[in-house]
């Protein structure tokens, strides 16, 4: 057994568009403990799995996500653009993600969107979910909203390379104040230092987004407890 976590990032993006059903299965398929993937709010008040703030990037259509009703995003394509095999393959709803990915996996759900995180709470209790789901965000506030309305969902924060947060002391600091548990930072800031810092306080360390299989074995040699990769086949060679 692998004594870290293995997390395909936006599913198994790739070799499937990301954040799709199809790439949700393929990283089933392929064996991950956890499918991460990005969530925002549409216009009439639904929740969509998307990366982007917009339909541009990632569909045939274009347009802030929150001033496009749910109807008309069902609609998008979000296959076709990056190959025409998943050509049909549409954006997914929050619930129909967390029947794909649940059976098999753990869903972290990142909340791209902060004024959502109330209706993912209530998803994720209506579907009874709440030990197969892991909520991250950049946004402090958004983990404040998740830990006052469910505090059994664990929560984690999301911390990149360029926002000046280099300190793991300050850090595991910041994140007790929030009352999470879980640090998920770009793997660029992982040094055998940061890492040692981190874990010694009782906190959890995750890193993204991890492609290169010797970076992989380095940050795990390094303590690092989850690896998100956009290739989740990787993982088997680490």
């Amino acid at each position: 057994m692998n004594s870290w976590i293995r997390i395909a990032h936006r599913g198994a993006s790739g070799i499937a568009p990301e954040n799709t059903l199809a790439a949700f299965k393929k990283a089933i398929e392929i064996g991950v403990d956890a499918v991460e993937l990005d969530l925002h709010g549409t216009a009439d008040g639904e929740i969509v799995v998307i990366h982007d703030a917009s339909l541009d990037r990632t569909t045939n259509l274009s347009g802030p996500i929150k001033q496009t009703t749910l109807e008309v995003i069902k609609r998008a394509d979000a296959g076709a653009w990056f190959n025409p095999e998943f050509e049909g393959e549409p954006v997914p709803m929050l619930a129909e993600a967390l029947a794909c990915i649940t059976d098999n996996a753990i869903a972290v759900l990142e909340i791209k969107d902060e004024t959502i995180a109330a209706a993912v709470v209530q998803k994720i209790k209506e579907m009874d979910l709440l030990e197969l789901t892991v909520i991250i965000s950049f946004h402090t506030s958004v983990l404040q909203t998740v830990r006052t309305l469910e505090p059994r969902i664990p929560t984690g924060w999301l911390i990149g390379s360029n926002n000046g947060h280099r300190d793991p002391i300050q850090l595991c600091q910041q994140i007790s104040e929030l009352g999470s548990s879980l640090l998920n930072v770009n793997h660029q800031l992982v040094t055998e230092e940061f890492a040692y810092e981190i874990r010694r306080r009782g906190i959890a360390l995750w890193s993204w987004t991890v492609d290169d299989i010797d970076r992989m074995r380095q940050v795990i040699a390094f303590g690092v407890q989850g690896i998100t990769s956009n290739y989740p086949e990787r993982f088997s060679e680490v």
